[in-house]
């Protein structure tokens, strides 16, 4: 029991973390549109891609215990790295919001959506790696 409330608040600690995809659900939630959707396809994809880490660990677990979880750790070190040193390169930037809402489709929204949670690798260092 104490593992899975460790997964669970390790989780939820890293999913709740502003990125890209939560951005976007930010985002649809202030113009009002399909705010369900965007949640529901961004909660079963992280609980789909959790799942996918937990059962990868498992099998390459079973062969290569700490060689694995080192090499991993050191790509996974590597791309923090990277992701800090570009964050800190774009917030020397302005950055200008559009305040425009303007209506999308609903097809537009789901391929949105499918692309900030499977196209932004921090989504899969917080949920398969981590």
């Amino acid at each position: 029991m104490e593992f899975l409330l460790l997964g669970f608040f390790t989780s939820l600690s890293l999913i709740l973390a502003i990125g890209a995809q939560n951005i976007f659900v930010i985002e649809q939630g202030l113009k009002k549109q399909y705010i369900f959707l965007v949640c529901f396809i961004c909660s079963i994809s992280d609980c789909f891609l959790i799942f996918v880490g937990i059962f990868l660990f498992n099998y390459f677990g079973q062969y290569f215990t700490s060689i694995i979880e080192i090499i991993l750790n050191i790509l996974l070190v590597i791309f923090l790295i990277y992701f800090i040193y570009s964050k800190i390169k774009l917030s020397i930037r302005k950055i200008y919001f559009n305040q425009k809402f303007i209506k999308i489709s609903l097809i537009s929204v789901i391929f949105k959506t499918l692309g900030f949670t499977y196209l932004n690798p921090h989504v899969y260092s917080d949920t398969v790696f981590f």
